[in-house]
Formats: structure tokens, C-alpha cells, sequence
């Protein structure tokens, strides 16, 4: 276990670190870095399918993408909160190595290009994490895939003993962010979830 001082440390270095969220553990690492998102992908097992973002601020978020007034309102709203939007991103991010190739995290708007997912998070500390590392970092479920998501420390830690883990605890929140787009001013919604629209 470790501070979050350290653990935003490890992630400006690249590193991948567990830490918990409103609802299971999840690995994190620097969104800019595609090799850091590799690892991510290889330490889950899994086909490099897209993975949803978390920041710190609404603040930090407008660094990294580009925003429409009705998505502002939409995360002035609901943010901090299980709410994800689908936003175009700026350079800084690392487009490729999330892989924009499913719904999850793509679309058309004229010319094909991708759209990440990305929330400010209710859990103080995976938001305070994004805020101490300067930049927005995956949060997806530190499972292996094909394997149920977990609020247990012991089978994190047995899961992926060489990683830090951030000291903390999971929320009681079970189901999964509300996953929308915005088109036009109108809200599609891609995954139902927690918040309610």
C-alpha cells in the first residue's frame, strides 16, 4: 500500500497502480503514455478494447478535451459523479493506444474520430489522484479479464501482487457510470447506469 503522494509519483513515471473508486478497485495510469495503456491491457489479458478515463476537475478535463456549453452543463450538473461523457480529446491524450473501435468510445461527427470517455469521480481519492498525477488516467476494473470486478483488497492483491496500491477503500456504489454522448444537444445514452437522465 502507499500514499497518494507516491502513487501520483508512479503515475507521472508511467507506472500502472491500483486504486479504489465508488464502486470496485481499478488500475490507473497516465493517459498521455500509450505504453503505460499497453501494460494496462497486458496485465488484464485483454484485446486493447477502449478504456474510460477519470480527472480531477472539470478544470483538468478542459485541458485535455474539447467541451460544447451543453456538456459543460451536463458535468456542471453531475459531476463529481458516476457520470461518463464522451469527449473529443486534444492531442495530450493518447488516442491510439485506447484504441477508438467500439461505441464505448467512438463515433462519427463528419470525419471519423474518437471520442474518450471521461468523469470527474464521486471517490475522493481516485479523484484527488487525477489531481495530484496533472492529468487524466484510465480507470478501468484491476481484474483480468473475463473475471468479476472486485472491492476486495486481499483478492487484489493476490490478483496483481507487483503494482502499487493506493491505500484507501471502495464506495458501496454497484452499479457502473451512466455512459452518454452528446449529438446535437441531444443526450444518447450509451450505457445506463448509476445517474439517471
Amino acid at each position: 500500500m502507499t500514499t497518494l503522494p507516491k502513487a501520483a509519483i508512479a503515475l507521472r513515471r508511467g507506472k500502472v497502480i491500483a486504486f479504489p473508486t465508488e464502486s470496485f478497485w481499478a488500475l490507473g495510469t497516465d493517459a498521455t503514455r500509450p505504453a503505460a495503456i499497453r501494460q494496462v491491457f497486458r496485465m488484464k489479458g485483454r484485446d486493447k478494447k477502449p478504456v474510460a478515463l477519470i480527472a480531477g476537475s472539470l478544470a483538468q478535463v478542459e485541458k485535455f478535451f474539447f467541451m460544447t456549453s451543453a456538456e459543460k452543463a451536463l458535468a456542471r450538473t453531475h459531476w463529481p459523479g458516476s457520470l461518463t461523457i464522451l469527449l473529443r480529446p486534444k492531442r495530450a491524450v493518447a488516442t491510439r493506444a485506447l484504441v477508438p473501435s467500439s461505441p464505448f468510445l467512438s463515433s462519427r461527427r463528419g470525419k471519423r474520430e474518437a471520442l474518450i470517455g471521461v468523469r470527474v469521480p464521486r471517490h475522493s481519492l481516485a479523484r484527488n489522484l487525477a489531481a495530484a498525477a496533472g492529468v487524466p488516467i484510465t480507470a478501468t476494473s484491476a481484474n483480468v479479464s473475463g473475471r468479476r470486478p472486485t472491492k476486495s483488497l486481499p483478492v487484489l492483491r493476490r490478483t496483481f501482487p507487483d503494482i502499487v496500491h493506493l491505500s484507501g477503500h471502495c464506495g458501496r456504489q454497484r452499479k457502473p457510470s451512466t455512459v452518454i454522448r452528446v449529438m446535437r444537444h441531444q443526450i444518447e445514452v450509451i450505457r445506463s447506469g448509476a445517474v439517471q437522465l
